[in-house]
């Protein structure tokens, strides 16, 4: 998918959290955003709600025309439950986010390149999205109490705890591929030219925990930095972290457990 299968179309966007977002700034971006009719969410919203500027309604009280696309604004571990849904409106849809960062940059400029891990460490010293990660995988393993606990509540500074637990249950599930199937370098890493994690942290995670060398990796043009295109929050440095109740104690703790895998791919 491209720009050009937008062109005429009055877009759904059907998702208002951060991928839905994204995907409206993207169409901005490129001049297609007085397209967007609105954003959809499953459950019924207030008459006057709006997000963005443009209006929230509930996906049932949308009426569909020919040239109307709906696109499905999320990450995969809603599709199936957001795509039940909307077969049952229109078979007019496209579930937007495998393509979401060839909109936003363009094609990769390199794919299926191995990428040496201890580059890659390098860009994350204020992400914390790698403890949390690491953190849920040593509970897996049966090697802490508390990795599942700080994996959900970090979800959920961006989604509902429902949608954290169903995110938990795909990471698991990840996990057990993993440890039966090994590294998949079919499914890479989305790195900028900065080498920064775009998408694909859990995949860098296990990596990271099974004390790997390289990964499979595309590289997309462009240098803009994580904090514009996922924002600040996502990213979870210590201060959101305790914005959101983590304490002095427990960040610490996902600092010293990072430091302890980082440590051994060197300086």
């Amino acid at each position: 998918m491209n720009l050009k299968d937008f062109g005429g179309k009055e877009i759904v966007i059907y998702g208002a959290g951060h991928v839905g977002r994204k995907f409206f700034r993207t169409l901005k971006v490129q001049g297609l955003g007085s397209q967007v009719r609105c954003f959809a969410v499953t459950k019924q919203t207030e008459e006057e709600s709006v997000l963005d500027g443009i209006p929230l309604k509930c996906i049932y009280d949308i009426s569909v025309q020919d040239n109307t696309l709906i696109c499905l604004a999320v990450h995969e571990t809603l599709r199936r439950e957001l795509e039940d849904i909307v077969k049952g409106i229109t078979d007019r849809y496209v579930w937007i986010y495998p393509y979401l960062y060839s909109l936003m940059f363009g094609e990769p400029e390199r794919t299926d390149i191995e990428i040496k891990i201890s580059e890659i460490l390098k860009t994350c010293h204020e992400d914390s999205r790698l403890a949390i990660r690491l953190a849920a995988i040593e509970q897996y393993e049966g090697k802490n109490t508390f990795g599942y606990e700080y994996y959900k509540r970090a979800q959920m500074m961006h989604c509902t705890e429902h949608t954290a637990g169903q995110r938990l249950q795909q990471f698991k599930e990840l996990m057990a591929d993993w440890k039966e199937n090994g590294y998949r370098k079919e499914y890479p890493l989305s790195l900028n030219r900065l080498y920064e994690v775009i998408d694909g942290n859990h995949r860098l995670a296990l990596a990271v925990y099974n004390r790997q060398t390289s990964i499979s990796c595309k590289i997309y043009p462009t240098e803009i930095p994580l904090t514009e295109i996922h924002g600040k929050e996502p990213i979870m440095p210590k201060d959101v972290l305790k914005k959101h109740g983590f304490t002095e104690k427990e960040i610490l703790r996902l600092s010293k457990l990072q430091e302890r895998y980082v440590d051994v791919y060197g300086k």
